[in-house]
């Protein structure tokens, strides 16, 4: 067993001064758990808070196409190759694999898998109907260096696994030794620009239609849950990170994630974890049932406490519960799935959540990848039963969820590995902004209550960039996403 290489480096509150300094490298990645400055510090007391990892440049990528088709690029190389494959995570499982093994030292990620998984992926486990997506099913890396900040010991470390390139060590190195400031200006981003508000691709009616239709399955016996979604979309120039680093002051998250790649960037501000897996250990968190904050204490609090003792709500909740539970059976042993925490508060800047948690023990034939292969997507964005609502989803959605709805996170050498379900997140695209919010539709539910839920859901995000200071500014000239650029250094 080989050893890490670990620099100690200036803690820092807010991590994202030291993704500055590598934003700019190809697919770099930020799992963020939103403190800064200090602030909402309870987050870096918590298991799911404590870390901010970033890292880039990975030695191989890894992508499954709209068509499907597996894509392995070796940035090293140069070279892209078409992979055959029999699932999509196989070849995953037999890279990280034949990675050395280290001691992880009881780090969260000490070299290993990182990036995102689509929803349209769901094609690739279910037999569902193809649809067109603009973005990859599947985009993942394997990484042999990050950059941890531990809240909790307020330790900031630089870890390099054995099989990392003496040329990357040595630029990251260099990298982060500067000051994040000047590297910002070298880089000449533009500021970013909102050049228009959010509009939605869909009317109210069209909604309701859709809206309408679910009921009528939910009374043919078809289902009795279904996650429906909306999407906005807002023109933007000059530099997302700018943007992300903004929605993080306003809307702390403790899944926030910012993913670039050559075509776009993902602003993740998600609350919900998807899976964690230590130590065979497997934990999932879904999140049912919604209310916006109130305006004074008092209100807020009579809100908080109908959410909670609100039939329907925890109706919702206990179905997505039963559904992750049938999902973890298939893969851990036989009677250890059990559900510790039930229908839970959890209280964010805009909204408050009612969470449960789902525990499991992986069997030993098991590993991260056959978990997420039986649980992907989340059930808490499906509906169920679960493949009859992703059918519905499919027919009545007007455009492909891509990355939201999907999951982001990190699969670490050792087998560790957490990943959040990507709500509230943005796409970033071609010079558009492009976001979604939604809700569970059941039998005694009321359209226009559920419609307004999934502007609720993602109004502070789009509000707040709305009146971002460039946003006043604007222009008729589309710039394009040039925070993602080239290596600079």
């Amino acid at each position: 067993m080989k050893n890490l290489t670990v620099v100690e480096l200036v803690y820092k509150d807010d991590a994202s001064s030291y993704f500055d300094c590598i934003v700019h490298l190809p697919y770099s990645c930020f799992f963020d758990s939103s403190v800064y400055d200090g602030q909402h510090k309870t987050y870096g007391k918590t298991a799911t808070g404590r870390y901010d990892i970033m890292t880039a440049e990975p030695a191989r990528y890894f992508t499954v196409t709209a068509d499907g088709d597996l894509l392995v690029r070796d940035l090293n190389a140069g070279t892209t190759r078409i992979c055959a494959y029999q699932g999509p995570l196989d070849i995953l499982t037999t890279e990280l694999q034949a990675m050395s093994q280290v001691d992880p030292e009881g780090l969260p990620f000490a070299g290993g898998i990182a990036g995102f998984l689509g929803y349209e992926l769901c094609e690739q486990f279910e037999h569902i109907l193809h649809r067109d997506v603009n973005t990859p099913q599947l985009s993942l890396g394997l990484y042999h260096w990050a950059l941890i900040v531990d809240h909790q010991e307020e330790r900031s470390l630089l870890v390099f696994h054995p099989d990392v390139s003496c040329p990357l060590q040595e630029k990251i190195l260099r990298l982060v030794a500067n000051d994040p400031g000047s590297n910002r200006k070298k880089r000449g981003n533009k500021p970013f620009q909102l050049l228009a508000p959010f509009a939605p691709t869909q009317s109210r009616s069209k909604y309701q239609q859709s809206f309408n239709r679910i009921q009528q399955y939910i009374s043919a016996g078809d289902c009795y849950e279904v996650n429906l979604t909306q999407q906005f979309t807002a023109p933007f120039g000059g530099c997302s990170w700018e943007a992300y680093r903004y929605l993080r002051t306003v809307t702390q998250a403790p899944y926030s994630a910012y993913l670039s790649h050559p075509d776009f960037a993902i602003l993740s501000h998600s609350p919900e974890q998807f899976l964690r897996l230590k130590d065979g250990k497997v934990i999932t968190n879904p999140i049912k049932g919604t209310r916006p904050r109130g305006t004074t204490p008092e209100e807020d609090e009579a809100i908080a406490r109908e959410l909670q003792h609100c039939p329907k709500d925890q109706s919702e909740n206990l179905m997505i519960v039963d559904l992750l539970r049938n999902d973890l059976g298939k893969v851990c042993k036989i009677g250890t799935v059990s559900v510790p925490r039930l229908f839970a508060l959890e209280s964010y800047t805009n909204v408050h959540h009612l969470v449960s948690t789902v525990t499991g023990e992986l069997a030993d034939k098991h590993d991260a990848f056959d978990l997420l292969a039986s649980t992907f997507p989340g059930g808490s964005i499906t509906g169920a039963p679960k493949i009859r609502a992703m059918e519905i989803i499919r027919e009545l959605e007007p455009v492909a969820r891509s990355v939201y709805c999907g999951s982001i996170g990190y699969i670490s050498t050792d087998g560790t590995m957490d990943t959040s379900i990507a709500i509230r997140t943005i796409l970033a695209k071609n010079g558009q902004l492009h976001c979604w919010g939604g809700g569970a539709i059941v039998a005694d539910s009321n359209w226009e209550s559920e419609y307004q839920e999934s502007v609720t859901k993602v109004s502070n995000l789009m509000s707040a960039l709305e009146s971002y200071p460039y946003s006043n500014e604007l222009s008729l000239h589309h710039e394009e996403d040039v925070c993602l650029l080239s290596d600079m250094s």
